[in-house]
């Protein structure tokens, strides 16, 4: 049985802020999170995780059957998280044939073999740069992520990707309600027991629709494929959705175009919310609204550890860590980063880069912090565990894991 180890990326800032409390493994752009997709793809291997010792507790509890941070044997690969897993194939073919020791892609290894037993330490990722190198043939491999907005590109290939499994896995409707409106039958996939309102409308001809367990799409809802909705995901009276990733338990209502939307969180009225990523229990208060293109047509610039950067990219909205609320009528501008734990209500329009622990222009206790949080788990009938407690109360102590904004 072979293993194969995960590992996060050395500089993680470009992956922020959403990788403040979870692993890039853990970061979704399709049905499944790039963890699950390297399970799927190596089912009969050992897959393992190297994670920052500040997530190693909370990884350890979430996932008991994966080793966290375990010594790796001499003939491990090593597979870069943040690269999506559908490439980790051509990659190792690529280290198998060319007889070198790492693969790279856009100057970041994607796959590597040490030939040597090693244990984890913090910078393990200095004895990687030393190996023998080969550039991934551009044929073959995509162009690799370099910035966590970059996953919006990828949308389309992860549901692609993701829905032939989804379909092997899961009990769909074998034949679609007569009263559904649809475009492209064949890249729709609806579990049934998903509820579908009358007069839904369902356009797959620029990607898969699937629409997972327990799921409830109310009438007058639109959806434009690629599009997933996750399990037990609701759409409120006249959605519109499109080019959209959305996992489990979320509730959405108003138009939502090209974004990706972790578990657990609600924009569950009226706005537009467009090219924009948001992290786990999320609550976009009534008539919040991102904007995603500038006036003057250019690339959208951001602020980034005290620094301005081009994305780009010429529609970009916002990038939202897990925890935040924002109050009724909030106006977030083009570009705009926000760190988990946030309160934002702001009269006029925010800043771009607001930091973690933030309480309109002041600071939001840790203590209420973690309180709202429990509140809200609650009402899903989950609860904090004392490791998740933990990682929170570190992160507000010690920035040092993550470079921040």
């Amino acid at each position: 049985m072979s293993s194969y180890i995960l590992f996060e990326p050395e500089n993680l800032s470009p992956f922020g802020p959403l990788t403040l409390l979870r692993s890039v493994a853990e970061l979704r752009y399709g049905i499944y999170s790039n963890l699950e997709r390297a399970q799927h793809i190596f089912a009969d291997d050992q897959v393992q995780l190297w994670v920052r010792p500040i997530l190693a507790d909370e990884h350890n509890e979430k996932y008991p059957d994966i080793p966290i941070n375990m010594e790796a044997e001499k003939d491990a690969i090593f597979l870069n998280a943040a690269t999506p897993a559908w490439l980790y194939p051509s990659a190792i073919s690529i280290l198998n044939e060319s007889g070198t020791s790492a693969v790279v892609i856009d100057n970041q290894i994607v796959a590597a073999r040490t030939g040597s037993t090693m244990k984890f330490s913090s910078d393990f990722h200095l004895s990687l740069e030393k190996l023998e190198k080969i550039v991934c043939n551009v044929e073959i491999c995509e162009n690799h992520p370099n910035w966590i907005w970059d996953y919006l590109d990828f949308i389309a290939p992860a549901i692609e990707f993701d829905a032939k499994m989804w379909v092997e896995e899961n009990n769909i409707l074998n034949k679609l309600p007569a009263d559904l409106y649809t475009l492209t039958d064949r890249n729709i996939f609806i579990h049934n027991t998903a509820q579908i309102g009358k007069f839904v409308h369902l356009d797959a001809s620029n990607g898969p629709i699937v629409i997972d367990q327990d799921c409830k799409i109310s009438p007058f809802s639109s959806i434009v494929g690629p599009v997933y909705l996750g399990k037990r995901t609701s759409l409120k009276p006249s959605t519109s959705i499109r080019q959209s990733v959305v996992g489990r338990v979320c509730n959405l209502g108003g138009e939502v175009k090209g974004c990706i939307i972790h578990p657990y969180s609600n924009k569950s009225h009226d706005g537009f919310l467009g090219d924009s990523i948001l992290g786990s229990w999320i609550n976009l208060g009534a008539g919040t609204i991102t904007s995603n293109m500038k006036n003057n047509y250019q690339p959208i610039r951001v602020s980034w550890d005290g620094n301005n950067y081009e994305s780009g990219r010429q529609f970009l909205g916002s990038i939202i860590g897990d925890h935040v609320k924002t109050a009724i009528g909030v106006r977030l501008n083009t570009g705009t980063l926000i760190g988990p734990f946030c309160n934002v209500f702001q009269a006029d329009f925010p800043p771009r880069a607001i930091p973690s622990f933030s309480w309109g222009n002041g600071t939001h206790e840790l203590e209420k912090a973690i309180q709202t949080a429990e509140l809200m788990l609650k009402r899903r009938s989950l609860a904090l565990s004392k490791t998740q407690i933990k990682l929170i109360t570190d992160l507000a102590e010690d920035h040092t894991h993550f470079v921040h904004f």
